[in-house]
């Protein structure tokens, strides 16, 4: 008759059985290696097993890995966890002969919490299979969601988890180490909803994200919990989120769950400042049309002095997207007030590698009237150059310069390479991809500019290297109309090569 209770009451099946104090327990099967389990349960010292809980109710394939059950009731008590094969109608044998687990915490009275199964049964792991508990909030303020991240991914480094990805990326939980949520308030935090937003997650430290959910939406009103599952190398059970809405009511004796989240889906670009008369820089972006802006970009990098001339940034990632982008001064501190009218609807696809330049002058008064005004221009780049083989752009970057021949060699020995190439555009030909790129055997030698259709040399980098493997960009630069500093000159950058911290591989000739 006792057992028969204790299994009504274990059901939640019976509001007149249930004792006066009551403790609300849910399992969670996250070892991707484990096979299904089922459970028993005893006051903590004994060995009266109650269960096992799944067969009893009717579910006799057993808890599987990514799956959660719903909160069973019991009496606010301490107890031990017997796991047991599915499908065994009493609790004598232990699954694959494990030990009972008899190291988790008392339950209070109304407690809602987790047992969650982690780890690798594998032997030798060094991330060993065990029964980990958590807390679990029941209640949220009218309005607002509540979010936890639970990291329960073997192998995977502390991370940190937030909202956006990329260079736009807001940390919400930070160094979650194995096995830990954050440290505060049970691990949640209390936001406001969250609509076709991503959220992304990334080593600790790191700027590039591994995981990435995306469209993801919580409304308000929920309590939700974020279990990262599966293995960064693992083919069979990959890195995944497994999204539980701890607050939805039951799937017959499983909880609200869905694993979720894949390979994040990002642009990589970089920022030049080539605008000669204009100080320090930052970028804001938005969503096309939003107004939202995030940023500013570079002093959320670290970068709290901006870009200057003639800076490029390393490459950075971005969310794919259309977005709408606003220069600021590097001294603005936050996104209302750009420096010139924004620049919109910039298309970010996936995998696409770009430079996003700002060219032009900020002053186009007085002598300067007809050099063209500050904008961003979004230029795609290479990535790749055959074996044994070298690429090289040309892009004219200089307000005050007409139409320019660019080649290699100087005086009566220059070839001409990229012709008649105006302000803004990029160097075009025969043998000239459609990225501006000719890609040619190693070099080492001169590079001359000379007005379009002219004879002699304007400019002249008396030596430039190009090896093997090297992709290069060379940016004609500088002379604004009427203003003698910041002269004409050539801005080289090496686009494949490791940057300096956040600065390109770039370097002003002669």
């Amino acid at each position: 008759m006792q057992r028969m209770s204790w299994l009504l009451l274990l059901a939640g099946c019976s509001a007149t059985t249930a004792p006066k104090t009551t403790a609300y327990v849910r399992v969670a099967h996250l070892s991707d290696d484990a096979p299904a389990v089922d459970f028993c349960v005893a006051p903590h010292g004994t060995t009266s097993w109650t269960g096992p809980i799944l067969a009893s109710n009717g579910h006799l394939t057993g808890l599987v890995y990514g799956k959660v059950t719903k909160y069973f009731p019991l009496a606010a008590a301490q107890y031990d966890v017997r796991l047991v094969p599915p499908g065994m109608t009493d609790c004598k044998t232990s699954l694959g002969g494990l030990p009972d687990f008899t190291d988790l915490p008392e339950l209070p009275d109304d407690t809602y919490a987790t047992i969650a199964a982690e780890g690798l049964v594998a032997f030798g792991s060094p991330t060993p299979f065990a029964l980990h508990p958590y807390i679990d909030d029941a209640d949220v303020e009218a309005g607002k969601l509540k979010l936890r991240f639970i990291h329960a991914s073997p192998g995977t480094p502390p991370v940190d988890v937030g909202l956006g990805g990329g260079a736009l990326f807001t940390a919400v939980f930070t160094d979650i180490a194995y096995g830990n949520a954050a440290a505060s308030n049970s691990g949640y935090v209390e936001t406001d909803a969250i609509t076709d937003a991503e959220i992304s997650a990334r080593a600790h430290g790191s700027a590039s994200d591994a995981l990435s959910i995306k469209p993801a939406s919580l409304p308000a009103g929920q309590i939700a919990t974020a279990f990262a599952i599966g293995e960064l190398t693992s083919q069979d059970a990959p890195l995944r989120v497994l999204l539980c809405t701890d607050s939805a009511p039951p799937n017959g004796l499983l909880s609200a769950c869905d694993v979720v989240g894949g390979t994040p889906e990002r642009a990589h670009v970089r920022i030049a400042h080539l605008s000669p008369d204009t100080p320090a820089v930052d970028v804001c972006l938005a969503p096309t049309g939003t107004g939202a802006f995030a940023g500013p970009v570079l002093k959320s990098l670290g970068a709290g002095s901006g870009l200057a001339y003639p800076q490029v940034t390393s490459y950075v990632d971005l969310p794919v997207g259309s977005y709408d982008a606003r220069i600021v001064h590097a001294t603005a501190s936050g996104c209302d007030l750009g420096a010139v009218p924004d620049t919109d609807a910039i298309a970010v696809a996936s995998d696409l590698t770009a430079t996003i330049a700002a060219i032009g002058v900020l002053d186009p008064t007085g002598p300067a009237a007809n050099d063209p005004a500050l904008h961003l221009a979004v230029l795609p780049d290479d990535t790749s150059v055959a074996a044994g083989q070298s690429k090289l752009r040309f892009v004219h970057a200089s307000p005050g310069t007409p139409a320019v021949d660019v080649g290699l060699g100087s005086g009566a020995s220059f070839e001409k390479v990229f012709a008649d190439v105006s302000f803004g555009q990029v160097g075009g030909g025969n043998g000239i991809d459609g990225d501006g790129f000719v890609q040619t055997s190693p070099l080492t030698s001169a590079v001359a500019a000379r007005l379009a259709n002219q004879s002699a040399d304007a400019l002249v980098v008396p030596s430039v290297t190009l090896a093997a493997g090297g992709i290069a960009t060379a940016f004609a630069i500088g002379g604004k109309t009427g203003a003698s500093d910041n002269p004409l000159a050539v801005l080289w950058c090496s686009d494949n090569a490791p940057g300096n911290g956040l600065l390109a591989a770039c370097a002003v000739a002669p």
